[in-house]
């Protein structure tokens, strides 16, 4: 092996170790997301120094490294603060260890970095799929590269140098970036797996105390109520008497419904599946909260389709009014809450938005769990428990984005009903043919 391969590895270590020292680091630990990002930024940042102080040697007028790629990595999954820093930090540095020419490069190159991360990070973190994130990294790397070259060897005349830099610097980075971003990637889509099992888990755990939970404890309940009713409508009974009357209702409706919540948890699978109208199913809910929109100064405007799914009605319902009632008391101070369906590819995409507090990544990344509310003494964590579970069971996706202070977008994928209907007839006719 070559010592400039071997330098091309070792350039390759640094990159790859800063990207998987802190997640190793961090896994079982309980770290907020700013924090991780904080510590992958400085790990970022010493990786590009190690870069360029044992730099690939060609010959003697020609060396490069792979800073570029730690910055893209950085600044693309970091956001544009890490960015900005990953470039001060390349700059800084590249002065220090002298020649004029190399820092005019890395200056306008890093700032090109800077420029296009600080721009395009927030898109890219939305992208659809892992596989165009991975090829953006890729294509940004392989073009920074290029830019290297131009400025390198046109502007600053180092023309001789050019076949050294094609042959050698163009495909390394390419290759480092490509392999840099499947790692990020791949580390990203554990984290998730690992989250999604101690969801799970968890869920196991309430989903066998729901079950426990029958009808018996509820007939108390309804009974008790009912003798509360007489009680209040009774001429005997004081005024004060009353109140606390009412009160002890309340409650027995709040228990009332926190079992419901346990009982549809337990089982959320649906018991007679039919075709529901899905413009007809939200205007039914949006009836039911427009009283609770009036009161917090909430108006609501939607943009319907009527586009059929499959599934139970009652359970459908159930799920469209815990979402939308979560945005419309996001909205203390009123607001605006949308609701607009649409269709895309194979599914039924019903976006609910509000304008109202928000929610920090930390809270996105909690929702679904058990008794995880963000509504404080008032909540119990299980309507959106709840939520999750019912999507679940009718083949669906469920997918937030929030930001404090701007609102919440709530995405709901439902498979379409005809959709359905023609893989059973495909499904079907695949049968009729092997008969």
């Amino acid at each position: 092996m070559s010592d400039a391969s071997k330098e091309v590895l070792l350039n390759l270590f640094f990159v790859l170790s800063a990207l998987l020292v802190v997640p190793i680091l961090l896994e079982e630990r309980k770290v907020s997301r700013r924090s991780k990002t904080v510590l992958t930024t400085i790990a970022t940042a010493l990786s590009i120094i190690l870069c360029m102080t044992f730099p690939v040697r060609i010959n003697n007028e020609f060396i490069y490294d792979l800073r570029q790629i730690p910055i893209w990595i950085g600044g693309l999954y970091g956001g544009p603060l890490s960015a900005f820093f990953l470039c001060i930090v390349t700059i800084t540095y590249r002065m220090t260890l002298g020649g004029t020419a190399g820092i005019i490069v890395t200056t306008i190159v890093s700032i090109f970095q800077a420029f296009i991360c600080i721009f395009f990070s927030k898109k890219f973190k939305y992208l659809s799929s892992p596989k165009q994130r991975i090829f953006w990294v890729t294509t940004l790397s392989t073009f920074s590269a290029s830019l290297t070259i131009l400025i390198g060897g046109y502007w600053l005349r180092y023309e001789e140098k050019i076949g050294d830099m094609v042959v050698t610097y163009l495909p390394a980075q390419p290759l480092g970036a490509f392999l840099a971003s499947y790692i990020t990637e791949s580390l990203r889509r554990n984290a998730e797996l690992r989250q999604r099992v101690i969801r799970a888990e968890k869920m196991e755990v309430v989903g066998h105390l729901a079950a426990s939970i029958s009808h018996e404890i509820r007939n108390p309940l309804t009974v008790s109520r009912g003798f509360m009713q007489l009680l209040a409508q009774s001429k005997d009974t004081s005024e004060k008497n009353k109140q606390y009357i009412q009160i002890a209702i309340e409650e027995l409706d709040r228990a009332e419904a926190i079992i419901t919540d346990y009982l549809t948890f337990a089982k959320p699978a649906p018991e007679r599946e039919e075709k529901l109208n899905v413009k007809t199913e939200i205007e039914r809910v949006i009836d039911v909260l427009r009283p609770l929109a009036n009161m917090s100064s909430v108006e609501i405007q939607t943009t319907l389709v009527p586009f059929a799914i499959k599934g139970e009605r009652q359970k459908f319902q159930q799920c469209l009014l815990n979402v939308m009632k979560n945005a419309i008391e996001a909205m203390p101070n009123g607001g605006t809450l949308y609701v607009n369906v649409s269709i895309e590819k194979d599914y039924v995409s019903i976006h609910i938005a509000d304008t109202g507090v928000g929610m920090t990544k930390e809270q996105i990344e909690r929702l679904g769990e058990p008794y995880f509310t963000t509504k404080g003494a008032k909540g119990t964590g299980l309507g959106m428990m709840v939520v999750y579970r019912i999507i679940e069971t009718m083949n669906g996706i469920i997918s937030v984005h929030s930001e404090v202070d701007k609102g919440t977008d709530v995405y709901i994928y439902l498979p379409s009903f005809y959709a359905d209907q023609m893989d059973k007839a495909i499904i079907q006719n695949k049968r009729a043919l092997i008969i």
